[in-house]
């Protein structure tokens, strides 16, 4: 069986470095991407908004049981530090107990979105939404950080954001994240 570890980035904070020991399954990599959960042109205007869009992704997938206790976890988990990668990816994230399967929504806002972070205000065009189980931490982790090594390349977002339909976002992003094993 194909294992992946995912590699430290000193590009992202301590939140998204993998436990060393640690290891994610390729087939549960490619699990948690679906193109039901890939929205190509978020409607909202407000980081709140945006997230509100991709966790009403996730519950109708069913990853999400419920989606306003795990938007309230998400933005609980906002509001101790910064989700946001260089140039302009966000990566919400948040374990929660209606959290029924690692997940995960990827919408693009048509216009940078003002997504404050910390004390900074960044202008946010992909946001990558990761709904981990409360009895998981370690899954978290291993997730985080190969999403966040693969929107550190500087080509992947710029092909998510300019592939204008769900079933293109997913392979891409299926593409490149299963290709880090």
């Amino acid at each position: 069986t194909l294992t992946m570890t995912a590699p430290r980035s000193s590009r992202v904070d301590a939140d998204f470095a993998p436990l060393p020991s640690h290891s994610l399954e390729v087939e549960e990599l490619a699990g948690v991407l679906h193109p039901e959960t890939m929205i190509p042109s978020l409607s909202s205007s407000t980081k709140i908004g945006a997230i509100k869009e991709l966790v009403n992704a996730l519950h109708s997938r069913g990853t999400v049981a419920d989606s306003l206790s795990f938007l309230q976890a998400v933005l609980e988990r906002e509001n101790l530090g910064s989700t946001v990668l260089e140039g302009e990816v966000a990566l919400p994230h948040a374990r929660s107990r209606t959290v029924q399967q690692l997940g995960m929504a990827v919408g693009v806002c048509p216009q940078p979105l003002n997504f404050p972070s910390g004390d900074d205000l960044h202008g946010v065009r992909l946001v990558c939404l990761i709904a981990v189980p409360s009895e998981s931490p370690a899954l978290s982790l291993g997730l985080l950080g190969a999403v966040a090594r693969t929107l550190g390349a500087a080509d992947v977002p710029q092909q998510v954001m300019a592939a204008g339909n769900p079933m293109d976002m997913h392979r891409i992003l299926a593409a490149r994240i299963g290709g880090l094993a």
